[in-house]
């Protein structure tokens, strides 16, 4: 039997297209190309759907194919392709082909023609954080992780884990931006492409999914079930990512995540004993871990869109939750495995989780101080978030914002807490020690965008004023710091 020719190949990809099966679609078509990577139109008769059009003028799945290649990217396949067709008298089909190749070619050239815009920070302010921690890992790397702590270690490969989003988002979410005016767009069909190339799971109920993937896993085995599983989670992160963050919805948030934590809580459950190359990464305890600090970190947004006693979101199930996030990052720490990890792993899904945690708890405190049911409960309840805050800030390197910001929460509740002035002083050196390390690499962050440095101001020179006030005898170490 002879061998299949390019163009059997590319018409055997046309077919399982239009049966909707579209990875075996691309396998075809990958398999077309290497007989004849001549043809440029064996690149893009996938086109056959003005859907597939759509997939492919924003480079859901050919950007490989393009690279292979070597055309110099889809332009100049588009361009390619266009001059292989007939000159005069086409066919419909070739017309068509010819149409559609053009509207490509057209939304290519305006594309590469549109200026680069980040959403939310102004690139002319300077380096961003990940780009600095970037230039920084050479000098890292030398030194070693060891002798060596720093937020860039986290930061830097947290935006290289960008290129599987939802991991570069857990790692740490400031870093998450958008620098181009129709990312919403592109990322919205690659999503769609991957739902439905891994038949994964969208508006279904979190009851039917379980159930379908259990019978799906009988029928078919982790291959099939696996990839739909951890599509269906990872696009749950993101959608909470931006309910929550652009349009400002935390409540829609919160709804996002909690799905993904149960199915993963679920999944970690019934399948406890599969090994991990079989269930996947998503039902790791890191992966856990980096949900349930995302979700409680919208919860509490949550809560601060609907404060008070009757909230949607109560403070005593915010409490509860990063107690058992506490919890769980404990048990990480006393049960990791010796799988190799890169240097900022660790802190990404083990110590700054736990930061988050004892952060949270710390704004707990100072919520529960405004309910307080008299002045001897309220400073309990300011001294308890202090705690917290400390604790918070030890969990992150001396140059990472967090750091500092969450020290200067502690001297904000020591002040409400009537504290011992020498007490209030101890937490401005060591503010003051860090601030300088700090701005290093984060100069730039929606955080100091929010009046981050100013707020941290007004504590040290509140600290140099009651400096000079026990210099001048006018106020002891002893005495409580005045409001």
């Amino acid at each position: 039997m002879s061998e299949p020719t390019a163009t059997q190949l590319k018409d055997e990809g046309n077919e399982l297209f239009k049966k909707q099966d579209y990875m075996g679609a691309i396998i075809k078509y990958t398999e077309a190309i290497a007989l004849d990577d001549k043809n440029a139109v064996l690149y893009l008769d996938a086109v056959d759907d003005a859907h597939m059009v759509l997939l492919l003028s924003y480079d859901m799945y050919c950007v490989g194919l393009w690279r292979a290649r070597g055309l110099g990217g889809k332009r100049s396949c588009l361009a390619e392709a266009l001059d292989a067709l007939p000159k005069t008298k086409l066919s419909p089909a070739e017309k068509k082909q010819q149409d559609q190749y053009t509207a490509c070619l057209k939304a290519a050239n305006a594309r590469l023609n549109q200026p680069i815009v980040p959403l939310s920070m102004n690139e002319n302010l300077g380096k961003f954080p990940w780009q600095i921690a970037t230039d920084m890992l050479p000098e890292l790397q030398k030194a070693g992780y060891d002798k060596v702590s720093s937020s860039a270690w986290v930061v830097a490969l947290a935006y290289e884990g960008l290129t599987s989003l939802s991991n570069g988002f857990m790692r740490d979410d400031r870093v998450f931006h958008i620098n181009q005016p129709k990312w919403i767009d592109m990322y919205n069909n690659q999503v769609y492409f991957e739902i439905t190339a891994r038949k994964a799971w969208n508006s279904e109920g979190l009851e039917t999914i379980k159930e379908q993937a259990q019978k799906r896993l009988k029928e078919s085995g982790w291959d099939d079930v696996r990839p739909a599983l951890a599509v269906t989670v990872r696009a749950w992160i993101m959608r909470a990512a931006f309910e929550g963050g652009l349009r400002q919805k935390p409540q829609a948030g919160v709804e996002y995540y909690r799905r993904a934590l149960d199915l993963v809580e679920w999944g970690r459950t019934i399948w406890k004993d599969a090994p991990k190359s079989s269930r996947g990464a998503i039902f790791e305890p890191s992966f856990l871990i980096g949900i349930r600090s995302l979700y409680i970190k919208m919860f509490m947004s949550a809560y601060t869109d609907d404060p008070g006693l009757n909230s949607k979101f109560p403070l005593e199930q915010l409490k509860e939750e990063a107690e058992d996030l506490l919890k769980e990052t404990e048990i990480a720490s006393r049960t990791r495995d010796n799988v190799p990890v890169d240097p900022g792993f660790i802190s990404s899904f083990t110590v700054y989780p736990n930061g988050v945690a004892h952060a949270i708890l710390g704004f707990y405190h100072v919520q529960s101080a405004r309910y307080a049911s008299g002045p001897l409960e309220r400073m309990f309840s300011f001294v308890k978030a202090a705690g917290e805050y400390t604790q918070a800030s030890n969990k992150y390197p001396e140059d990472d914002e967090l750091r500092a910001w969450y020290l200067n929460c502690t001297m904000d509740c020591l002040r409400n807490a009537g504290a011992p002035v020498h007490n209030f002083f101890m937490v401005a050196s060591q503010l003051r020690d860090t601030m300088p390390k700090m701005q290093k690499i984060w100069a730039i962050s929606d955080l100091a965008m929010g009046g981050r440095d100013q707020k941290i101001q007004a504590n040290l020179e509140k600290a140099d004023e009651l400096m000079k006030r026990v210099a001048d005898k006018t106020l002891t170490l002893e005495d409580p710091v005045p409001l």
